[in-house]
């Protein structure tokens, strides 16, 4: 059987799952955000090395590529969706060229938002960046992905969401709550981009919802 046939009845077992065993409530709407946001600008994710909870492992070292990956993640997120008007990614490179860089993100996020005349600024940090280990069908070690987003309004400087991410991917046997994953990317072990992705649009689907 091929893998185009496969996938439609791999996810129609994963809803039967989520309905049967999760208990949803189609009807449960997240509360809305305070503020109407029409136009988001994306600051690039920063790096955020954190310290293990298990010595003696004292830093998880992050790869170079980690904030870029996720910053096209949410690009890529935000401009799939007909939700969000997103200010061009030229537009804010030109931005900051001329920005002082001063103060903590949310100071700057502020401050790039005003600068590019949006209404809100994603930003966040990357602090978990582990790439697969062996192929999409036999991994040796899975990806492993963390981060936080937040979004502050540019008028008010109030944060007015925030969403965070921090899994190691599990096959759905272990832990069938992870029935997202496999809806988003299919049965397969991802990469640490393609976690990212799916990670992404899980997270601001919620984003999403609360705007409506």
């Amino acid at each position: 059987m091929s893998r185009r046939l496969l996938l439609p009845r791999f996810q129609f077992l994963v809803a039967s799952i989520l309905l049967a065993v999760a208990g949803c409530n189609p009807f449960h709407r997240p509360p809305k955000l305070p503020e109407r946001v029409d136009l988001i600008a994306v600051m690039p994710i920063e790096p955020l090395e954190r310290t293990s909870a298990t010595p003696p492992v004292p830093v998880e070292t992050l790869p170079p590529e980690a904030p870029r990956q996720v910053t096209a993640a949410v690009y890529g997120a935000l401009t799939s969706s007909s939700e969000w008007r997103v200010v061009p990614d030229l537009t804010l490179v030109q931005a900051l060229a001329h920005m002082k860089g001063e103060g903590d993100l949310a100071s700057r996020a502020r401050a790039l938002g005003k600068e590019v005349g949006a209404d809100a600024v994603l930003f966040g940090t990357v602090s978990r960046y582990v790439e697969r280990v062996g192929a999409e069908y036999g991994a040796r070690h899975p990806a492993a992905v963390a981060f936080t987003l937040k979004l502050i309004s540019v008028p008010s400087g109030e944060i007015l969401w925030t969403g965070s991410f921090d899994q190691t991917q599990q096959p759905l046997t272990t832990n069938l709550f992870n029935w997202w994953q496999f809806w988003l990317g299919g049965p397969r072990w991802f990469t640490a981009q393609e976690f990212t992705r799916v990670g992404m649009e899980h997270v601001l689907r919620d984003l999403a919802k609360r705007a409506d």
